[in-house]
């Protein structure tokens, strides 16, 4: 029986192994062709024994491959101190002489330099001469075998050997080291790199090697077989015999050069003048000579005389040319061409038609037979116009697939973190997961991919998620490319949810590569309906910051994908019918990402500080927000809707006098949770939002409406005058009563409505409410919120902001026949929506439309209509040209009616928007060059596939060009371009901060009515400023014989009591005693009457006068005491007023005086005085400051524009006050290398440092600005000058026209850890992206689009480098952190954290972490105490709020515990209690480590709530190990920031870090006030430290578990004979 035993284990073992043989051989049955060449280490360390096992390697290996010339073909180098070739691809073409070679090998030995070994086999095996077949597209694969590490680099030889197209592997013996194996082999490891202990384990790797090798050789070869190409030839049939056999000649040579057939490269033929005709399909013929032959026969069918040519119809019918019936091959990725030969113009529309075939990825081609270039341009694709119809000259471009480049879209987007989510479920299929491999291809060629630049991710998902590349997997994009050639294909179910979590858990992350400072992008591409739910995962990543993009396909289900996207859905939700749509789809997808990744660094920062500007200018407003707290609101939904109505806080003057705000919330019933007059500032608002609890119940939002009326009463009747009110709801379902009447009698109380509706809201109700749709805005999520605030604020603040900034404006219309009559309306609509938003009046602004198509129509001038309505008329009038396309010539055209002799005004702002759906037949660039040239300010508004390069080169600016997908979303920019239009980065809006006095002339020679003139110049300049007591103040003084004060500076801190008492003003009457009242006016300048003068507040004095001054002598006397104390005066003469006694009132300074001939010419003025004043109370409040400048002085820069920078740089250093103890100032310069001009030490002189920038010299060169970075950082040190005081800031200004040619990253980084905060101006081509990883902060960051718009923005630069922090505050925080450790074995010994080695080993870490809070500009003294609770609430052990120390976290961490402790409603009491009885602290933080819930989490929830209400900034928890659920405790927490979603646990990496983040923003809301804060990432992890002591002895551990069952043994010796077998079957009788 034991003989038996060992007989069938033998034939198991002998089966097993024939199995695996067989195996490897199936797997690679499919890989029939392939250059592999093996690199194998020879050196000493290896020995003969083992090199043997190496030569049974490779022959077993060789024994599986089918080996031809025309199959696998096998190289083999030997490498040690040097390479050698042993034998090329071609030298061995068959089984037996490749095996023999292989037997023969000879063992070189030596050193190990593997680099040298891998640039060897590139440069001598991978080549056509050493029989590489790279040119006919057959895989290329190494497998290096090494058993030691590389005396030389790998990293470099290794990319270089993979970029030339080689699949490498990596196989590492014994002591072979890994990470340099990595860097040998292609991306995953796991497919590409094996790793065994010693030689003899080669044995049992083969069949794994084999499997990988032969998968990717498969994978390869259907990366690398050719697409071949389907092209039909469509060819007018009224083109001239000459020409017609001139074509027919060369498309017989054409099909004989690419050899068609319907394996290759397939070809069709039609004709058509009024009708169209196929004589051949592309599936008719097999072979070429059936279709060379068809074609020799072919004839034309000329059309009768007046038959009409109809080439759009024509092209509407070749739709169908490549349907698969007819031999199409679009589903197996063959390019597709129409090449239409075109004799003459169509006599139908062509546009459309074309834009139709090409949406559907075919290429259009344009050969003229007698056509027109421009006739071609209509209909052909860019750059496929032929000037004749040798269709030869398509060789090229129908045999070799043209390179994809980075797009001009993706040039300036080019700092990005994306990450594709690639559905892999069993519904695609292999043939159309090949189509997304190449549609990912494609759109990743386009992207400028690499580690300091664009980082891509790859995810695909089936039932499960699997990670294939992340952010910092690749350097550079070859390796990427190489990568999604080879994408797996596994199949299964569509969990899209879980492959969103795991996406943002796993894969952006930083350990992964992922860069939180940059923009964060998800592409999720899917094929159908998710099996699990999408909406909480993909809210869950869009709460990362990710801004997610969803492409569908075929079975996708719409509602699903714009769950996921990010708002709004028109700019992240794209859905195609087939797969076969992705590849016109590519475009579109790779412009919109490129288009928003660029415009939310450079645009989105514009726009949100127009928007603040706008906004800052509303002085007086009362609003309330009415927000659902229904039962259907989660929590975070909830904490969404509270960021949302904070945000809004922060874009207002909140004050008393200025802009209030009340907050309902309602469910069944409204609750009024604090009126208008309840918080009176930004900080307490905030804290009492953040406060608001979400309860739940119904939804009855007509009672809520209904409710809110008496409030909006009592606001009226709470103020001196009457102001804007203004309601906004927010809603996330239908309401359960009626809303019409309720809605319909606030908005007659005069409310301004606005609804948002969320998730399951009714569109129809949310009108009902508004009553205008122009204020409903819907979002598919509550996290959607922040992404619509911009559109509602635009809309609140236009009215203000626009009020008194009049110009030009014209609109210019496409008219051409590609857009569609429903277009074309939606497109009057836009214009008349722009219009609408603009302040339209004879002295306010101008509109002028004009629409072109082939010729231009003007509508209407500037002069003719000053009414919106006559406008509206006309532009309804306007009917559509349906012709071409020639916006360069609507441009030129344009251009006269900003004239002067044609209504224009040249001396305001003159601005012209463009609108275009396609591409202009003409060059733009010149004419719009003349335009601007001439000061008008160019918008290029492009719709659908419209070429973007053409709009910018019509704009010159990347951030004046939008567009649009379709016309339907036009209307999202209507707030935005209204608001450009409004001039709101123009240097004076309305005075912000100052104290100004009027010191009116009352004297007799005034009448009443020229008195109340100039009472209405005050008016205005009141009117024109932001009154407060923080703000600006106003005082009056009347002179005549006597001087009076009518009221002080601190009098009136309301805009409406300062009116109403200018408005009183009387005039005293007498003789005009100037000097006497300019002498009285001094003390009403001081702190006793509110003047600011120690808060360096500009101080301003108004002489508003009739006529000579009774006392002249003492008018310099008296002017230049009130300059003395810092007053400027401002002198405004009217009629008979002495010139020369206002200059010597203004300190001769003519700038500020001002006269005007007649009373009611001094009611406008003001409007002259404006700019004047702003300069004047613009005062630089930084007064010690290092300033650096650093100037590219690169070759691309003209002698011109340099003197430019230079000025401008000048203008900039007279902003400050410049000395020894105050601002410093250094220059320097760069191109190749950077040049220094002079250190911060050389000057403390002004005009020293001015004349050497003047007289400063161009050199010209490259642009390497990462080395003139890496220079400067010298400037900021003491002995150049620098100062080391934390107080003082360090400021460096970058100037630069082009992209650097070096990395600035790490030079920049270097600056920001030296405490630099670096300023950058991008001028002309510089990118901005690039210039913001300098900056760090787009708002530090300034773009114009050439040299001479640096005057424009000289203001706005000095402003914000003269912006002053807050003074520093002390803050105190408490930390009190407690301890949930339920499951204990309750045994002697135990101590707190027994059990928990991560909680034991990570506290002390934690809580040093925690103790190091640092304060945006507070200082923050940190105190932690330690309790540890019992079941019943009581102390088992505390500490009192301390510093920390080592030695109490020690202590608690050996703290004898031998009972359980819980998270429980009497922990949290207990915790609530202490804080109350010695906390004093303005922070108060609870810091909870558990290992679950103990308690039910709703009465948790609701004790958590009672601790919050305390007093308690927040509750954090985290969760130990092993613990089931942590979301679970997330229920109980409050107080955190971003990041809230993510739960915290005792595992995460960086822990401590993480819960630092979190307290600090909560210090900084309380100490700061300030909402949010953006960190940088962590820092690399320090060096170890010194040797902790030695900890107590652990606990006695479990006995072990049984050990892993040995090896076989050795043979035995043979046993004794067995017994006699069976006797067998007797055999088959055989043949004679």
């Amino acid at each position: 029986m034991e003989v038996t035993t060992r007989l069938l284990i033998f034939f198991i073992f002998i089966i097993t192994a024939c199995s695996g043989s067989v195996s490897a051989q199936r797997d690679c049955e499919n890989a029939t062709v392939a250059d592999i060449v093996f690199l194998v280490d020879g050196s000493t360390s290896i020995g003969p024994q083992s090199f043997q096992e190496v030569r049974n390697f490779l022959h077993n290996i060789i024994e599986v491959l089918d080996i031809g010339r025309n199959k696998i073909r096998v190289g083999l180098a030997q490498y040690s101190d040097d390479t050698y070739q042993e034998f090329l691809l071609n030298e061995h073409t068959d089984k037996n002489s490749l095996l023999a070679a292989v037997e023969t090998l000879p063992y070189r030995t030596g050193g190990t330099e593997t680099g040298k070994a891998l640039d060897f086999i590139r440069e001598k095996y991978f080549t056509a001469r050493a029989g590489s077949r790279v040119n006919e597209r057959v895989p290329q694969i190494a497998v290096v075998l090494t058993d030691g590490e590389s005396v030389d680099d790998v990293e470099l030889p290794a990319r270089q050997l993979r970029q030339h197209g080689v699949t490498v592997f990596a196989i590492g013996v014994g002591d072979a080291v890994r990470s340099q194996l990595q860097a040998i082999a292609n991306w995953p490891p796991d497919d590409f790199l094996l790793t065994i202990d010693n030689y003899q384990g080669l044995r049992g790797r083969t069949e794994k090697l084999l499997r990988s090798v032969c998968i990717s050789v498969e994978r390869q070869q259907t990366a690398l077989q050719d697409r071949f190409a389907d092209t039909f030839f469509l060819v007018d049939s009224s083109i001239s015999q000459q020409q017609f056999n001139l074509f027919r000649s060369e498309l017989v040579k054409l099909i004989n050069q690419v050899n068609a057939s319907a394996p290759t490269y397939r070809i069709g033929l039609a004709q058509f003048d009024q009708d169209t005709r196929v004589d051949f399909y592309l599936n008719t013929f097999r072979n070429r000579q059936q279709i060379v032959n068809k074609v020799r026969r072919f004839r034309l069918t000329p059309p009768t005389n007046g038959q009409p040519l109809r080439l759009g119809s024509a092209l509407l019918s070749a739709q169908d040319f490549y349907t698969s019936d007819r031999g199409g091959r679009a589903d197996q990725g063959s390019r597709q061409f129409l090449v239409v030969v075109s004799g003459k113009e169509s006599d139908d529309p062509v546009i459309r038609a074309a834009r139709k075939i090409k949406s559907k990825g075919v290429t259009v081609v344009g050969m003229s037979a007698g056509a027109t270039e421009e006739t071609l341009q209509q209909f052909a694709s860019p750059g496929y116009v032929f000037t004749s119809p040798r269709v030869t000259s398509l060789k090229n471009t129908i045999m070799i697939e043209k390179k994809e480049e980075v797009t001009e879209d993706c040039k300036g987007a080019n700092v990005a973190d994306i990450v594709f989510i690639v559905d892999e479920s069993g519904s695609i299929g292999d043939s159309n997961f090949q189509l997304i491999r190449t549609f990912l291809h494609s759109i990743v060629s386009s992207l400028d991919v690499g580690l300091n630049r664009v980082r891509v991710g790859i995810v695909t998902y089936s039932d499960s998620a699997t990670p294939h590349v992340y952010l910092d997997t690749f350097r550079d994009k070859a390796e990427a490319l190489q990568f999604i050639k080879t994408l797996p294909y596994r199949r299964g179910g569509t969990n899209t949810g879980a492959a969103l979590n795991f996406t943002r858990d796993n894969i952006f992350i930083e350990e992964k590569g992922s860069r939180k400072d940059f923009q964060q992008v998800a592409v999720i591409i899917t094929d159908g309906q998710s099996q699990d739910d999408v909406s909480e995962a993909a809210r869950s990543l869009r709460d990362k910051n990710v801004n997610v993009y969803a492409v569908g396909i075929e079975n996708a289900d719409i509602t699903e994908l714009e769950k996921m996207a990010s708002h709004p859905p028109s700019t992240h939700v794209f859905n195609v019918t087939s797969f076969t749509d992705l590849k016109p789809l590519k475009t579109e997808l790779q412009r919109t990402l490129c288009d928003n990744i660029f415009k939310r660094v450079v645009t989105e920062n514009t726009r949100k500080t127009n928007i603040k500007e706008a906004c800052t200018q509303k002085d007086e407003s009362d609003f309330f927000f009415l927000i659902d707290d229904s039962g259907s609101i989660e929590h975070s939904d909830f904490y969404d809707m509270k960021k949302f109505i904070i945000e809004f806080l922060h874009t207002f003057h909140i004050g008393p006098q200025h802009v209030r705000m009340g907050l309902v919330k309602y469910a069944g019933s409204p609750t009024l949770e604090f009126d208008l007059t309840t918080y009176l500032d930004t900080k307490a608002l905030e804290k009492a939002v953040e406060q608001v609890q979400h309860i739940g119940g119904g939804t009855n939002t007509g009672r809520a409406l209904s409710f809110m009326s008496r409030y909006f009463q009592a606001a009226t009747q709470s103020r001196e005058g009457k102001v804007p009110q203004y309601l906004i709801v927010i809603t996330d379902g239908k309401s359960q009563d009626s809303v019409k009447g309720p809605a319909d009698e606030l908005r007659e109380q005069g409310v301004t409505i606005f609804a948002i509706g969320v998730k399951n809201s009714s569109q129809s109700e949310l009108l009902e409410i508004t009553g205008d749709s122009k204020r409903v805005f819907y979002v598919q999520d509550f996290d959607a919120l922040r992404t619509i605030n911009k559109e509602i604020f635009t809309e609140i603040c236009i009215p203000d902001a626009c009020k008194n900034v009049p110009g030009d404006l014209i609109l210019l219309a496409d008219s051409s026949e590609s857009i569609t009559n429903e277009d074309y309306l939606q497109m009057k609509d836009f214009i008349k929506s722009v219009i609408n938003k603009a302040k339209v009046g004879q002295d306010q602004v101008h509109v002028g439309v004009m629409q072109y198509s082939s010729n231009n129509r003007l509508v209407f001038d500037l002069s003719q209509y000053y009414s919106k309505e006559e406008m509206f008329g006309a532009i309804d009038r306007m009917t559509h040209m349906k012709e071409g396309t020639k916006t360069g010539a609507a441009i030129a055209a344009v251009s006269q009616y900003f004239d002067e002799a044609n209504g224009g005004r040249p001396h305001l702002w003159r601005k012209l928007v463009v609108i275009t759906d396609g591409v202009s037949n003409d060059p733009v660039k010149v004419p719009a060059e003349r335009l601007r040239a001439k000061g008008v300010k160019i918008y290029g508004i492009g719709v659908g596939r419209v070429n973007s390069t053409q709009l910018k080169e019509i704009t010159a600016s990347s951030d004046r060009v939008f567009i649009k997908r379709n016309f339907d979303a036009l209307e999202e920019l209507v707030g935005q371009i209204a608001l450009d239009l409004c001039d709101p980065d123009r240097d004076c809006k309305k005075i912000q901060e100052a104290d100004i006095i009027f010191l009116v002339d009352g004297s007799t020679s005034i009448n009443d009515d020229q008195f109340q003139s100039m009472l209405k110049f005050m008016e205005s300049v009141v009117n024109d400023s932001s009154v407060g007591e923080t703000l600006t103040r106003f005082g009056v003084i009347t002179f005549a014989t006597d001087v009076s004060s009518q009221f002080t500076l601190n009098k009136y801190y309301s805009k409406h009591s300062v009116l109403k008492a200018v408005r009183d003003l009387k005039p005293p009457g007498g003789d005009t005693y100037t000097s006497k009242a300019l002498k009285y006016s001094v003390q009403y300048f001081g702190s006793k009457y509110g003047g600011r003068a120690a808060q360096k507040v500009p101080q301003i004095l108004m002489v508003i006068t009739d006529g000579a001054a009774t006392d002249p002598a003492g008018l310099k006397s008296s002017s230049d005491e009130l300059r003395k104390h810092g007053v400027k005066v401002f002198s405004i003469g009217v009629f008979e007023a002495n010139r020369e006694e206002l200059l010597t009132m203004a300190g001769d300074d003519p700038s500020k005086v001002f006269s005007v001939t007649n009373f009611k010419d001094l009611e406008t003025l003001y409007q002259v005085i404006s700019p004047e004043l702003c300069d004047a109370v613009d005062v630089c409040k930084v007064e010690k400051a290092d300033l650096v400048f650093l100037l590219d002085q690169s070759s691309s820069i003209s002698s011109d524009d340099y003197t430019i920078m230079l000025n401008f740089t000048a203008t900039v250093v007279k902003s400050f006050k410049i000395g020894q103890d105050f601002v410093h100032v250094g220059v320097a310069q760069f191109s190749d290398d950077p040049q220094d001009e002079f250190y911060l030490n050389e000057y403390n002189n002004k005009e020293e440092i001015v004349k050497h920038i003047l007289n400063m010299k161009h050199s010209g060169g490259e642009t390497n600005l990462g080395k003139a970075l890496k220079r400067i950082a010298d400037y900021f040190t003491p002995a150049h000058g620098s100062r080391t005081s934390p107080t003082i800031p360090k400021y460096l200004v970058v100037l630069s026209d082009g992209n650097s040619q070096d990395e600035v990253v790490d030079a920049a980084n270097d600056l920001k850890s030296m405490g630099v905060v670096t300023f950058a101006i991008a001028i002309g081509d510089a990118n901005p992206v690039q210039l913001q990883q300098i900056t760090g902060s787009s708002e530090r960051l300034f773009t114009v689009t050439s040299f001479s718009g640096l005057p424009d923005i000289t203001r706005k630069v000095t402003d914000k480098l003269c912006e002053q922090d807050e003074p520093a505050k002390d803050c105190t925080i408490d930390i009190a952190v407690g301890f949930d450790i339920s499951q204990r074995r309750e045994s002697p010994g135990e101590v707190l954290v027994s059990g928990h080695t991560k909680l034991q080993t990570l506290l002390p870490e934690i809580i040093h972490y925690v103790s190091t809070v640092q304060g945006i500009n507070a200082t923050i003294k940190t105190n932690i105490a330690f309790a540890v609770v019992g079941p019943d609430g009581s102390f088992w052990y505390d500490t009192n709020f301390e510093p920390y120390t080592e030695e109490v976290v020690r202590k608690v961490i050996t703290w004898p515990v031998t009972r359980p402790t819980y998270l429980n409603r009497a922990m949290l009491t207990t915790f609530k209690d202490m804080f109350k009885t010695k906390s004093r602290a303005q922070v108060k933080v609870l810091l909870i480590f558990s290992d679950g819930p103990d308690d039910d989490i709703m009465s948790l929830k609701n004790e958590s709530e009672l601790l919050r209400q305390s007093g308690v900034s927040g509750l954090l928890t985290v969760a130990l190990e092993d613990v089931h659920d942590p979301h679970q405790l997330q229920w109980i927490e409050f107080g955190r920031g971003l990041g809230y979603g993510l739960p915290l646990s005792i595992g995460m990496y960086s822990i401590g870090s993480t819960i630092l983040k979190q307290i600090e923003t909560m210090s900084d809301q309380e100490c700061c006030g300030v909402f949010c804060r953006c960190s940088g990432s962590d820092g690399p992890r320090g060096i170890p430290g010194k040797p902790g002591s030695k900890g107590i002895p652990g606990l006695k551990g479990r006995q072990g578990f049984p050990g892993e069952e040995g090896t076989m043994g050795d043979r035995g010796p043979p046993g004794p004979d067995g017994p006699k077998g069976i006797q067998g079957c007797p055999g088959v009788r055989g043949f004679k």
